[in-house]
């Protein structure tokens, strides 16, 4: 091992966690001998252990820390972190790939229980501490600025996905909703998609549902959009997010069971249904002519 060169590489599921105001909470670490990021500011999360899902271990060491686990969060991206030789904050033993939630703070800092660390304390990303772990202020910065910044930093009283689902000759894969007073747009023909679960990321949510709805999961599928969404009462107060995801139909209809709804089929975009949801209708023809539509149909060819 050369001075550069860290004789192994660990992975750490660690939160950017937003409160309403936008400040993020934040670790100041124990100031103990050998430990990564000794004394400095830094996130609450730790290490993925073996066999265990990322989304696991973010919250398990967010519980083990705060004493509270983020009802709303999702994966925002995973960095390398290198050793940098005489630099503090880092071993020279260990780099590290840290794999960075994005997470909404859902209840005041005095209903928190710190278990490791210091102290914790919110800071404005344009006020951090000068005391932080090197490389973590522009990441924290870069996040600021992004969607999932915007989308933990509200509280949503209700998280849904759907799934834009695009097949080799650009038809879309629809639900003929059933016919219950009950549910939303009963008798229309819908995407798939449902309600995110508490603790459980939309991605996970989205993938759970076409699981549920037709026993069937994508080879990939990419976030297209996400937006504010008014399916309530004019009399109903409760604020909704959807993730809309993007994905290709690269399995025949023969493979698929329907769990939910009276039917399914692909539609052109220009021969949807007359009783198609109308804001998907909508949302189907602004689509239909993005450069991201066209890289579907050619996954779905494969």
């Amino acid at each position: 091992m050369t001075d550069d060169q860290p004789a192994r590489r660990e992975e750490v599921a660690v939160g950017l966690i937003v409160a309403d105001d936008g400040r993020l909470l934040m670790q100041h670490r124990d100031d103990k001998p050998g430990l990564n990021g000794a004394g400095l500011w830094g996130d609450f999360g730790g290490h993925v252990e073996a066999g265990e899902t990322l989304t696991a271990a973010f919250l398990r060491e967010i519980d083990e820390e705060l004493g509270w686990r983020p009802p709303h969060f999702e994966h925002y991206r995973s960095v390398d972190i290198e050793y940098k030789a005489g630099q503090r904050g880092y071993s020279r033993d260990v780099a590290f790939t840290s794999h960075l939630f994005a997470a909404h703070l859902d209840v005041p800092l005095d209903q928190l229980t710190l278990g490791e660390g210091q102290a914790m304390a919110l800071h404005a990303a344009d006020a951090l501490p000068e005391a932080i772990i090197p490389g973590l202020a522009p990441i924290i910065r870069e996040f600021a600025m992004s969607d999932a910044y915007k989308r933990v930093k509200h509280t949503w009283d209700m998280i849904s996905t759907t799934g834009l689902l695009v097949d080799a000759q650009g038809r879309f894969l629809l639900q003929l909703r059933d016919e219950k007073p009950d549910i939303l747009h009963p008798g229309l023909w819908g995407s798939f998609g449902g309600r995110v679960e508490p603790y459980e990321t939309p991605n996970e949510g989205f993938l759970r549902e076409l699981r549920e709805e037709l026993q069937w999961r994508p080879s990939r599928h990419d976030l297209y959009m996400s937006a504010p969404l008014r399916t309530l009462g004019a009399d109903d107060a409760r604020s909704q997010l959807i993730y809309i995801y993007a994905a290709p139909v690269d399995a025949p209809l023969s493979a698929m069971t329907l769990g939910e709804g009276q039917a399914f089929d692909v539609f052109a975009p220009d021969a949807l249904p007359r009783n198609t949801v109308p804001p998907l209708r909508a949302l189907i023809e602004r689509f239909a002519a993005t450069d991201a539509y066209r890289a579907l149909i050619t996954r779905a060819a494969r």
